[in-house]
């Protein structure tokens, strides 16, 4: 069965919102179980993601990233095997900072520069974070040409323009409940994220600043933030990889849509469920 029949089928039935958004993500699990949803014509995660902004209330997505903060922040740390505790503890400082009631309107692209420096301002040297790399790096066994370091604040300031634009779309989209607009904005964000990857515009520490601000932008829109699982490292530096040394971004995007519908099942949908059973 194709993944719009299902859709069809369950539109028909007419189930209460809760019962059709329910059975549309175990459907979700029992495919990523099977290892059924990484086909090209696979689009359910485009789906279970509209269904779930069309249905998306404030009480509801406050719940959402309040579990995000209590249970995943440490996969990021994780996934990048940081073990320095004042490092650790930085990064649930800067998860506390993009999840803070801020006025959206004054963000843009040197937010990362904040992010960064909240990373590290546990560390013994505080100083390290929120400035930009001042020597060449390399990224072994990648094939990946970084930025040149002194043409870093030149690229990051061509920069402002289409980033603000980004985050003027994402607060609509996120006041409005744009259906439409989710997709391609989800889209956009993923690409900035890629393009700030190769960059690499800190020393240390580019993934999880890029990755918190790639969340950011998604909580703008009022689309939940990410995580990634240590054992799904390799599986995200492969599509990566691509996008950075092939500029194929479409694994990369499908990677994003999928960690969308986890964020969304494990931190609405299962605990709702688990209640509904203790019940």
């Amino acid at each position: 069965m194709k993944n719009n029949d299902l859709l069809t089928i369950l539109e028909n039935q007419n189930y209460d919102n809760n019962t059709f958004i329910k059975i549309i993500f175990e459907s979700y699990q029992k495919r990523k179980q099977s290892g059924k949803l990484y086909s090209k014509d696979d689009h359910i995660p485009e789906n279970i993601i509209k269904i779930f902004y069309s249905e998306i209330n404030n009480p509801r997505f406050d719940s959402l990233i309040a579990n995000f903060k209590r249970e995943y922040i440490n996969n990021e740390n994780d996934i990048e095997d940081v073990h320095v505790k004042s490092e650790r503890l930085g990064l649930g400082i800067a998860y506390e900072y993009i999840h803070k009631e801020i006025d959206y309107n004054k963000i843009n692209i040197y937010e990362i520069l904040k992010i960064h420096q909240l990373i590290y301002s546990k560390s013994p040297h505080p100083e390290f974070g929120g400035t930009f790399r001042n020597i060449p790096i390399y990224l072994p066994d990648s094939g990946v040409e970084t930025e040149d370091w002194s043409n870093i604040p030149m690229v990051i300031s061509k920069l402002y323009k289409p980033v603000k634009e980004l985050i003027n779309e994402g607060i609509q989209i996120g006041e409005n409940h744009h259906i439409e607009k989710i997709i391609p904005y989800i889209d956009k964000c993923v690409e900035l994220n890629c393009q700030l990857i190769k960059i690499h515009p800190f020393f240390d520490g580019n993934g999880r600043t890029i990755r918190t601000f790639t969340n950011l932008l998604f909580i703008i829109a009022k689309i939940p933030p990410i995580y990634i699982k240590k054992s799904e490292r390799d599986e995200y530096g492969k599509v990566m990889n691509l996008a950075l040394t092939e500029n194929d971004l479409s694994q990369i995007k499908r990677f994003y849509y999928y960690k969308i519908c986890d964020s969304l099942y494990e931190l609405d949908v299962k605990p709702k469920l688990s209640k509904t059973k203790v019940k």
